[in-house]
Order: C-alpha cells, then sequence, then structure tokens
C-alpha cells in the first residue's frame, strides 16, 4: 500500500503541474495530427521518374505505348509542353525529365507491316535516373512490338492474310488482348528489400505509431522533476529513514511515471483509431500489452534521466536530446523500411524502433501474440538495464 500512496503523491503533483498537459497530451495530438498531414501528402505524391512522351504518329500504338509507360513501377509518361528538339534536350539536361521518348511518324504502320521499327529515345545515361528511365522504356517497347508479333502471328493462325479484309481487325483486336495480357499478368514476382519489414507502413499508421513512441518519452520531463526535487529537497533520503525500502521508493515513482505514460499511450491509441483511422482496439489485448511495455520502457527512462540530472535544465536536455536520438534513429519520424540495411540494422538498437514495430505488427500485419511476445521482451530488457543503472546512479547519490 505505502508504493500506492507514493505513487498517487506524484501523481497529484504532476496533475498540478502547468507543463503536465502540454508535454502529455497537446503536444502529442498536435503534432501526430501534422506528421498525418505530412505522410498523407507525401503518399499521395507520385514517386516514378517523369518520362516525356511525345506522339507524332496517329497510328493505335502510341496510346499502347503510354498505357505500357503507365503501368510501369519506374518512370509515369508525360506530354512536354513543346515538342522542338532543342526544348526536349533542354528538359533532360536539366533533369526536369529523366528522359523523353518519341514515336515517329508512321511507327504503327511499319510496326504492323511486319518491320520493328525503333523508337527515339532522348535520355542521358551516365545518370542513375537515365539509366533507370531508359531500361523501362526499353521494356514497355519491347513489350509493345511483342504484342504486335503475337497479334500478326495470331491472325495467321486463324487464317488470315494480310490481304483480307478482316485482316487489321483481327490482328488489332489480338493486339488489345496482348496489351491486356502485360497489364494483367496472370502471375507475377514481387520483390521486396530485405530487411525487418517487407513493406513500409502508410501514413497516417507511421505518424499515428511514431509519434506516441516520441512522445511517451518526452513526457517523462514532467515525472522527472518530481524525483529531482526530492534528491535536491533531501526528501528522498528522509523517505529511505523510514520503514519503507529503497525498492518501495523507487518502486512508487516508477509505478507513477508507468501509469501516466500508460494513460498518455491509451489516449493516442483512441485518438488514432477514431481520428486518423488506425485500427489499434481490434486486437485490444494486444495493444495493451504493447501500450503497457511501452509505458515501462518510458518509465525507466524517465527514472534514468532524474537520476542522472543535477537541475530542472538538465532534466530538459537529457530528455530531449536522447529522444531526438531515438527518434533519428529508431523510425518514429520516418519509416525505417525506406532506409538502406545498414541504417535499419543500427536503428533497431534503438528501443523506441522495436516499440514502432510492435506497434505496426499489430495494426499492419494482424500479428498474434507469439510474433508480439519478442518486441515485448526486448522492451522489458532496455527498461531492465535502465532501470538498474537509473538504481545504481541513485544509491551513489544518496550516499554522499
Amino acid at each position: 500500500m505505502r508504493i500506492i500512496y507514493l505513487a498517487t503523491k506524484d501523481l497529484k503533483q504532476i496533475l498540478q503541474q502547468k507543463k503536465s498537459a502540454l508535454f502529455l497530451l497537446i503536444m502529442p495530438l498536435l503534432f501526430t495530427w501534422l506528421m498525418g498531414i505530412i505522410f498523407n501528402q507525401n503518399e499521395n505524391h507520385d514517386p516514378r521518374l517523369p518520362v516525356g512522351l511525345v506522339v507524332l504518329d496517329d497510328g493505335v500504338l502510341g496510346p499502347h505505348l503510354r498505357t505500357l509507360l503507365n503501368d510501369s513501377d519506374t518512370i509515369r509518361p508525360l506530354t512536354p509542353d513543346q515538342t522542338d528538339t532543342a526544348f526536349i534536350e533542354e528538359q533532360v539536361h536539366s533533369r526536369l525529365l529523366a528522359a523523353v521518348v518519341v514515336v515517329p511518324n508512321g511507327f504503327s504502320a511499319m510496326a504492323l507491316d511486319g518491320t520493328m521499327p525503333q523508337l527515339e529515345v532522348i535520355v542521358d545515361r551516365n545518370t542513375p535516373a537515365g539509366q533507370a528511365a531508359d531500361r523501362s522504356i526499353q521494356l514497355a517497347s519491347t513489350r509493345l512490338l511483342g504484342a504486335v508479333q503475337v497479334a500478326r502471328l495470331s491472325a495467321a493462325a486463324a487464317g488470315h492474310s494480310e490481304s483480307d479484309a478482316a485482316w487489321q481487325a483481327f490482328v488489332l483486336s489480338a493486339l488489345d488482348e496482348a496489351i491486356q495480357a502485360w497489364l494483367n499478368p496472370r502471375a507475377k514476382v514481387v520483390v521486396r528489400p530485405a530487411g525487418i519489414a517487407a513493406s513500409a507502413p502508410k501514413g497516417g499508421t507511421q505518424a499515428s505509431s511514431g509519434m506516441m513512441v516520441f512522445f511517451a518519452t518526452v513526457g517523462m520531463i514532467t515525472p522527472g522533476y518530481i524525483l529531482l526535487s526530492e534528491r535536491h529537497s533531501r526528501t528522498l533520503a528522509r523517505m529511505m529513514t523510514t520503514s519503507m525500502t529503497r525498492a518501495e521508493v523507487i518502486a512508487g515513482h516508477v509505478l507513477a511515471m508507468f501509469i501516466v505514460c500508460l494513460v498518455q499511450v491509451v489516449l493516442l491509441t483512441i485518438f488514432g483509431q477514431f481520428i486518423i483511422g488506425v485500427h489499434y482496439w481490434h486486437a485490444p489485448g494486444l495493444t495493451l500489452l504493447m501500450a503497457s511495455a511501452l509505458a515501462f520502457w518510458s518509465a525507466s527512462f524517465g527514472l534514468l534521466i532524474s537520476s542522472l540530472a543535477r537541475d530542472e535544465n538538465q532534466v530538459v536536455l537529457l530528455v530531449l536530446g536522447s529522444t531526438l536520438v531515438f527518434g533519428l534513429l529508431g523510425g518514429t519520424f520516418f519509416p525505417l523500411e525506406l532506409t538502406n540495411q545498414s541504417f535499419a540494422t543500427i536503428g533497431h538498437m534503438m528501443p523506441s524502433a522495436w516499440a514502432v514495430d510492435g506497434l505496426q505488427d499489430i495494426v499492419l500485419r494482424g500479428s498474434g501474440l507469439i510474433s508480439i511476445l519478442p518486441t515485448v521482451g526486448i522492451l522489458l530488457f532496455y527498461s531492465t538495464a535502465a532501470c538498474g543503472a537509473a538504481i545504481l546512479l541513485l544509491r551513489r547519490s544518496l550516499k554522499n
């Protein structure tokens, strides 16, 4: 009961602090909302390389080429404002366009007659963007001309000759089917980057989970003040002379920090569920388990900071400085899946990365208890290490 009394005392002091609402609720909600807007804007932006498409041919293959280019994961076709050579070359040279494809006049007629015409491609192959665009253009061109050859062979197999009136209609129909087959293949090879996760989270999910983890540690500024003031006023030392043991005193302070963070995280998951549309509560048990693990890490971190700091300014500096490191390396501001393997590996040395992964595993990947337990265990490991270091520091400070 003495542990609960001490925790209740800390909670009352936290609620009386004017900064409590700012750090614990207002800033997390505001930043989550703003980051969600930023991520959603980036999500709606087409990241593919812009490629100009100039169609000088009035045949049927120009629209088909545009369709195949637009289906690419690498490039997106655009129509340049002007079609003269000097303007097009300047667009490529200034990197406004990765490349320009020119469909010459008579291209469709030559292809349908069995000739293999060539597209004109204006590209700087000395740049990575130019090389990627050139490969995608060549792939689309190969598919287009291959579809024409398939259509011609199909017409011949059906008994049509080029002199027949129905030959061209059959070829055009078969060409449409061949193009659709390229757009909707029966089987696809999906290439995913090797790493800890296979795909990057959506904007709302990244913003909600990232800001939740980030502010779970930032929110420990106010509880850190309380323990610091008890150290300076020698209240903590006087507690040790009572019947309360050192373990009970530390447990009471940690319990208060744990409750503060747990309430904060639960409120942020409710905000994410109903305002941002991140479905944390489809698995309430797992969400509460992850919230508890995150809250325990945050409480242990707060205990460590308050045992290290010598004044209130140091509490703020230590909390914000370390939290920024955790946030930037641990993927709270951006998905680690978008970084290279080395950065992602370093990032997963941070407890923040595991907390974000655990929340996103529940929301995005439908992970069950068995999949979540390793993440919870890693957070408990970090929490125990922080708590142990804090206890050693407090013992030294009480002896002095």
